[in-house]
């Protein structure tokens, strides 16, 4: 593939956290087809708790066109209705961006673009080691690496580089966040909380929430206090700030993704789930406390860049990929205490 290409297509499914930490590969496609017509093929819309990729793409400059993906589908004529829309578009190469499902799944959407007229197709060669790797620490690598080993052949990205997945967030942006603080009285000294998940196995629970925020908020009576997410946890996050000492302001359901992060841009702290808004957090460059289920393997979806505090318990069910844990009380993540989680809360304020 050169950087003649004209049209490129890009195949990546997901919602916010999926489109977080493939940042990096998408610069990178970007870097390697300056002039290129750049169209994401994505699944448009996803779940109501989870945001599309364009929400948080818009205005990077990554992307030029969107196209629907029918997630799921095995009709054959919505994909032959898919593949012909592709045809027209007459693209001169394709980037595979999905998720690791397997070599029948590579083979399989390999031979779907070819169908559909592509004849440069990067990131499905089945020797380029798809698969996630495991490091000498005994974690999975990231997925932002995963994904930039797939598509080696248009060049490197530094991940210690945080440009790489940086949101270039606007001063406009960045005020009116400040602007909707102010209206709190939450100027700089404030963390953000995201309690939702959209995978149960990955819920902390109700009452390690409401006593994590009690204690907390006990220990820095001054902090600002400000949650994020989807509309149907607003009243779980009115309910927790209720007892919050400090200035406090509840986002959810009220801000698009850029919008967060603009607001997490300037809080001191995250303190959250595995979820799309930790990914988020990192990309805007700040600190995160993540507390993790062991339902993918240690490292994998662990937040980019440097400055984080993780939260994991290896277990011998570790990646065991289910949504819903079959084990009383949650091994991995139910035995990750609240003391432990506001100890961690309070060195990394300290630090920061």
């Amino acid at each position: 593939m050169t950087a003649e290409a004209q049209s490129v297509l890009v195949y990546r499914l997901g919602s916010l956290g999926d489109t977080c930490v493939a940042l990096p590969a998408f610069r990178l496609i970007r870097r390697a087809y300056p002039q290129a017509r750049i169209t994401l093929l994505t699944n448009l819309p996803v779940a109501v708790k989870a945001a599309p990729a364009p929400a948080l793409l818009e205005g990077l400059g990554l992307v030029d066109y969107y196209m629907a993906y029918p997630v799921g589908t095995r009709n054959p004529i919505t994909l032959a209705r898919l593949g012909w829309r592709l045809r027209r578009r007459s693209f001169s190469a394709v980037v595979n961006l999905a998720a690791w499902r397997g070599l029948r799944h590579l083979r399989r959407d390999a031979f779907f673009f070819r169908l559909c007229g592509i004849r440069q197709r990067v990131g499905f060669d089945s020797l380029s080691g798809h698969e996630l790797r495991t490091l000498a620490n005994g974690e999975t690598e990231k997925e932002a690496t995963r994904l930039l080993r797939r598509v080696a052949t248009l060049g490197e990205a530094d991940l210690h580089d945080r440009r790489w997945f940086d949101l270039n967030l606007p001063a406009a942006e960045l005020k009116a966040a400040r602007e909707l603080l102010a209206g709190a009285s939450i100027a700089d000294n404030y963390i953000v909380f995201s309690i939702g998940t959209k995978i149960s196995a990955n819920d902390w629970g109700h009452q390690n929430w409401h006593c994590l925020i009690q204690t907390l908020s006990g220990n820095s009576p001054t902090l600002g206090g400000v949650f994020i997410g989807s509309a149907d946890e607003a009243a779980r996050a009115s309910e927790f700030l209720e007892g919050w000492s400090g200035p406090r302001l509840n986002l959810c359901g009220r801000l698009a993704p850029r919008s967060s992060a603009a607001v997490l841009a300037g809080a001191r702290l995250f303190v959250g789930h595995d979820s799309g808004p930790m990914h988020l957090a990192a990309a805007a460059g700040t600190s995160c406390v993540a507390i993790f289920s062991a339902r993918n393997p240690p490292g994998q979806w662990f937040p980019l860049g440097e400055g984080h505090d993780v939260l994991y318990r290896r277990v011998e069910c570790m990646g065991c990929g289910l949504d819903e844990c079959l084990i009383e009380k949650k091994r991995c993540i139910g035995s990750i205490s609240v003391e432990e989680v506001a100890a961690t809360v309070s060195r990394r304020l300290a630090r920061a």
